[in-house]
């Protein structure tokens, strides 16, 4: 009996070339995208999972509250909580810190500017389970020991054993290096390349940053015992600061520590001082929606074309019947048609997978080496669709051929199921409405990234290259040095202003403060704010707009007690407005500082993200050895310029790595992760079409073989192409606009939704719901026409004689 199944089978399947042809494609299609999107989903939801024991791991965040009751997040932690915690709550197994430190590292002729470097405690590499090639992480317990990635030991040592050699890190302390560690994974939140001994910052910084709750940028992580009540030890962690901390009661101000899962942060952390942008656990979960949208779109592809096809079998169902079949062993045989179909569609998706993965990681930004077949989940997911195929696109066709009538279908007719119609009609408008929702999505997506990247930001951003502050420096003679270089820079043709920033703007302000208030005011209520350290050029160099005052100047001795402020810090502060604030002092940590002018609000990172109250003093030559020297060039000659800044750069601070970018492109890297979300949902957008295409060319195929002698009638009785086409789509225009209702309010709540997650945003409007009505009634009406204009200027005597 089976192998009767399968010779029939693969007799209708030949019989039906086009149709199956075009169903097996639609299945195929489906299923590669919804793989493709479990593949990217499945890594970004598999961060940090490949540590041991990453359920029981935790990060320790800090925040901060002020009198005013405004808390500031932050991703790191103070540096004093691990050490107290270690020595007092025995639920926590492990504990360890790190804080994140560029380092200048030259070992020989070998001389780069490193940004993945930290001085770490070895414990923290018991809790973070990296495997290690050689040595182990107890070596950073002596000072002046290091530990590197295998990346780093290549590019250092080429094929030399790395142990035991010593690299020197900012030309001022030598590090031996007694441990390589393996390049840490791509799924990983936290990577480095150095590792450096926390005891060594310890020395060089001394109590004043290890002992200090107020300081953050320890990132902290910890592991709880086995069975330990997360909640209690919140708890208890919250006597501990009231303890440590007596003096928060004075200024009315409060520290958390909160327990952070480590396989959240990926998805969920975007606090202030993250090491690096994360994931959007919204954008995840929206792609899922989607691959189960395209999946069902492609098996209600399936159903409208078995139930439109229903009637051809109707024949061969009646014999059957005549002859003893059953209903099961009729439903048996058309299952198994189905597996047979669904298993083809399996094997050319897993092929379409294997030849756009590639492509797919370039867009995704996943590494190339994360091959999805080599995963269980892959199979297991593809099995999972095929069972699912079979069952949920066949169920509905198996009982309408099974339920034929044989007397009616022998007899040459077959009655015409209103049900059946009806049901194709419902599975049109669902394709067509999920395909509209997704066309206004991505339109929505692209035009709120247009109108960022369209927004005034608020300072000049083009033709500035930035160069990383030298590490290499001699203390006492820094600052003469450096107006020696600005002076020498702006003698260059080409070259135009110079200024020597803390942070330039569209990067992340890591120095922040607490506890700063209006003279005469109670400390109490002082707030936070962010703190940027700027010299006499900075605010021209950027072109930032004063609303009052005056910038720094040489002509006034007393600026180096001054600040500059924006808006949002006028406000904040208490200030009626902008005037009223100049000449106002302010208390900033018992230093008396008074404001001298107020510049416009601008976007110091991205437009998606509110204005931040910001405080500007006068720090010409940078903060520590932190610093960036930000320099306008002409754009006739970029690399003519970028090469005289180099030399002189070299000249001026020799022993550094001349490290740079270009402001426009490191600012335009905060859209990457929307012009990512963005391309991907186009991507997957213009598949769900290919399956209405497909689908829709299906249909109208059925549909017109089942009108080809009224075709012909009306042609003999001299109607029109135009009129029979008209005609034939008026049914899909119909229906496309009903899909179009249905989406619409659906859409417009969630896309409205997404839209607030921005504070510069654009309006949604119209136009992408023009754009989807459009979009979905050309494809329809293309797709359509097609096979009704093949019939309609066929012979119409070959129509009429049709059967």
């Amino acid at each position: 009996m089976i192998r009767n199944y399968l010779v029939v089978s693969f007799r209708n399947l030949n019989r039906t070339k086009v149709a199956s042809a075009v169903s097996i494609l639609g299945l195929a299609v489906g299923m590669a995208a919804s793989l493709l999107i479990w593949h990217y989903v499945t890594f970004e939801t598999s961060y940090d999972r490949f540590h041991a024991d990453a359920d029981r791991i935790y990060r320790l965040r800090y925040e901060r509250t002020d009198g005013t009751g405004l808390t500031v997040r932050f991703a790191s932690c103070c540096p004093p909580a691990a050490a107290r915690i270690r020595e007092r709550y025995p639920e926590v197994e492990k504990i360890g810190r790190l804080l994140h430190a560029q380092a200048m590292v030259s070992y020989g002729d070998a001389r780069f500017l490193e940004d993945r470097a930290f001085f770490a405690e070895p414990e923290l590499l018991d809790v973070l389970k990296f495997e290690f090639a050689s040595g182990d992480a107890s070596g950073l317990e002596a000072q002046n020991s290091a530990c590197i990635s295998e990346s780093m030991a290549r590019k250092y040592f080429g094929s030399e054993d790395p142990m035991g050699k010593t690299i020197s890190v900012d030309r001022t302390t030598d590090y031996k290096i007694v441990g390589v560690f393996r390049d840490i994974p791509e799924n990983s939140h936290l990577k480095f390349d150095f590792l450096f001994p926390w005891v060594t910052l310890a020395a060089r910084m001394g109590t004043d940053y290890t002992e200090a709750w107020g300081h953050t940028g320890s990132y902290t992580y910890l592991r709880l015992a086995q069975g330990a009540d997360l909640r209690a030890f919140e708890t208890r962690l919250a006597g501990l600061v009231k303890t440590e901390c007596p003096w928060l009661a004075e200024y009315q101000m409060s520290i958390d520590l909160k327990m952070q899962p480590l396989t959240d942060i990926h998805l969920t952390s975007h606090f202030m001082q993250e090491y690096e942008p994360n994931g959007s656990r919204q954008s995840v979960e929206d792609l899922r929606i989607i691959a189960i949208f395209i999946m069902v779109m492609a098996w209600v592809n399936f159903v409208s074309m078995s139930t439109a096809g229903a009637s051809s079998r109707a024949k061969e169902v009646g014999l059957r019947k005549v002859v003893g079949a059953s209903r099961q062993q009729l439903a048996g045989q058309f299952f198994l048609e189905l597996a047979i179909i669904n298993a083809l569609a399996g094997v050319i998706a897993v092929g379409l997978v294997a030849v756009s993965l590639s492509a797919f990681n370039n867009l995704t930004g996943l590494p190339g080496g994360h091959a999805p077949w080599l995963q269980s989940w892959f199979w297991f997911g593809l099995a999972w669709i095929l069972m699912a195929g079979v069952f949920l696109s066949g169920l509905y066709p198996v009982v309408v051929l099974s339920s034929f009538e044989p007397v009616t279908v022998l007899k040459g007719f077959l009655s015409r199921r209103a049900h059946g119609i009806n049901l194709r009609k419902v599975l049109v408008v669902f394709q067509f409405a999920v395909a509209a929702a997704l066309i206004v999505a991505t339109v929505t997506v692209f035009k709120q990234i247009d109108y960022m990247r369209n927004q005034d930001l608020g300072f000049a951003i083009d033709q500035t290259l930035v160069v990383r502050a030298p590490r290499v420096r001699t203390p006492d003679s820094y600052g003469t040095t450096v107006d020696a270089f600005k002076e020498r820079l702006m003698q260059l043709s080409g070259i135009g202003r110079v200024s020597h920033v803390t942070e330039v703007p569209g990067k992340q302000i890591y120095w922040d403060a607490g506890a700063i208030c209006r003279v005469g005011e109670d400390q109490s209520q002082g707030k936070n704010y962010q703190i940027v350290g700027v010299d006499y050029d900075f605010a021209d160099l950027f072109q930032i707009k004063f609303v009052a005052g005056r910038n720094f100047s040489k002509e006034f001795p007393a600026d180096q007690q001054a600040l500059l402020l924006n808006e949002t810090a006028v406000r904040q502060m208490g200030f009626a407005d902008a005037a009223s604030a100049v000449g106002a002092q302010v208390n900033y940590w018992d230093e008396i500082f008074t404001i001298i002018g107020v510049v416009k609000d601008y976007h110091q990172q991205s437009p998606k993200m509110a204005f931040e109250p910001h405080l500007y003093r006068f720090v010409p030559y940078g903060r520590g050895t932190l610093g960036m020297i930000a320099i306008r060039v002409a754009g006739d000659d970029i690399r003519g310029n970028v090469a005289r800044v180099e030399r002189l750069y070299n000249e001026f601070f020799p022993g550094n790595s001349f490290d740079y970018f270009f402001l426009d492109d490191y600012f335009n890297r905060q859209y990457a992760s929307d012009t990512l979300f963005g391309k991907v949902y186009g991507l997957f957008t213009l598949l769900a079409v290919v399956i209405i295409v497909l689908g829709t060319y299906g249909l109208s195929s059925y549909s017109v073989a089942r009108r080809t002698k009224e075709i012909g009638i009306r042609k003999v009785l001299g109607a029109s192409v135009v009129s029979i086409v008209r005609l034939l789509t008026r049914e899909y225009v119909l229906l496309i606009l009903i899909a179009n209702l249905v989406a619409g309010p659906v859409v417009w709540y969630f896309m409205n939704r997404w839209l607030e997650g921005f504070a510069s945003r654009t309006s949604l409007g119209v136009a992408p719901f023009v754009a989807a009505i459009l979009a979905t009634l050309v494809v329809a009406i293309l797709t359509v026409s097609y096979k009704v204009i093949r019939a309609a200027t066929a012979n119409p005597v070959k129509a009429i004689r049709y059967e």
